[in-house]
């Protein structure tokens, strides 16, 4: 099998894989988090999708405060320094649109930024992740999408035939999506395009969760929520969607 190949495949596996997987692998112990680094850090995952959702109502509304506060940058990076304590954890796009610490109006230190074009990440981005619940104590894995997303559009216009370079692997990554959301025939390329980034960001939002048993039994455990969304670029409103349901974990019985 040459390496092209292996890649592929091992790229397209994630997506296809069910419980079965959590099985296959021993569920690793999550470190404890690190202590708190900057103020007011939400405790649980309904706080920090709390935090994030007021956030991006003061960038919409033009009232940012957290990120225009550059008074204290010095103090912050020498706190900083010590030891980092992210809440959430934002897994974007690359799209230099989507500049998530100001969209959520969260200064450094608060959030955890994997992009990747498409939001779709690859081995690195779950490892990512997987260091940012297990080690740093996040308690919300934010899959977002946005609008106007050149990855899910050329992968589109592409319909199934190779892009050039290793353009490949974003088609890769977002194996299935044409198939599980084919175009309505009344529907034109910008409304299915539009459909699309929101099924892209739901179905991420599955397989990190599908891909790795750490972030899986955390979530089950009710230590971390997975939530897919949307960020518009033209209103700067996230949309939320329904967080990824986990079923609670199985404690082992010792005899």
């Amino acid at each position: 099998m040459n390496l092209r190949l292996f890649t592929t495949l091992a790229l397209l596996a994630p997506l296809s894989l069910g419980a079965q997987s959590h099985a296959a692998h021993p569920t690793t112990k999550a470190a404890a988090p690190a202590a708190a680094s900057v103020s007011g850090i939400p405790a649980t995952p309904e706080a920090a999708l709390a935090e994030l959702t007021d956030g991006n109502g003061r960038f919409v509304a033009g009232k940012r405060v957290r990120t225009v506060d550059t008074g204290n940058d010095a103090a912050l990076r020498t706190t900083l320094a010590k030891g980092q304590s992210p809440f959430a954890t934002i897994i974007t796009c690359s799209d230099s649109r989507v500049p998530d610490s100001l969209v959520f109006d969260q200064e450094m230190g608060r959030l955890f930024t994997i992009r990747e074009a498409g939001n779709a990440p690859d081995l690195q981005g779950i490892a990512s992740a997987e260091y940012a619940a297990a080690h740093l104590g996040s308690k919300l894995i934010v899959v977002m999408g946005h609008t106007s997303c050149g990855a899910v559009k050329a992968v589109r216009e592409a319909n199934g035939q190779p892009l050039p370079g290793n353009l490949w692997s974003l088609q890769a990554g977002m194996a299935g999506l044409l198939e599980s959301t084919p175009q309505d025939p009344n529907e034109d390329a910008k409304g299915h395009t539009a459909r699309l980034e929101e099924a892209n960001a739901k179905r991420q939002a599955h397989s990190i969760l599908d891909r790795s048993v750490l972030l899986h039994d955390l979530a089950a455990a009710g230590k971390i929520r997975v939530v897919p969304a949307v960020y518009n670029l033209a209103s700067g409103k996230v949309q939320f969607f329904k967080e990824v349901e986990v079923k609670a974990a199985t404690v082992a019985q010792h005899h």
